[in-house]
């Protein structure tokens, strides 16, 4: 995914398993551009949403998340929240 130019992102693929959300993962760490981020109901999964938060750790344009019906489980939100925690723009 480009995210040097495009604004927002929508990943309606239902593909878009653990290895998508690692691969949307090392994006966010060089993005300069995608202010909103939009993954509903995608099987992104714990180890996808790990990678997420490892991300949104050094993303700083990322404004808007949406992860609303993914299936993270309770590994994947608490890895989450700890990306959360230095993350200043959500």
């Amino acid at each position: 995914i480009d995210t040097t130019v495009r604004k927002q992102q929508n990943v309606e693929s239902e593909q878009t398993g653990t290895d998508g959300g690692k691969a949307l993962a090392e994006s966010l760490k060089v993005n300069s551009a995608l202010t909103k981020l939009n993954l509903p109901c995608r099987p992104i999964g714990p180890d996808g949403a790990k990678a997420l938060a490892e991300g949104l750790k050094v993303n700083n344009t990322i404004s808007e998340l949406n992860l609303a019906g993914d299936k993270i489980g309770d590994d994947g939100a608490k890895e989450l929240a700890e990306g959360l925690k230095v993350n200043n723009t959500l």
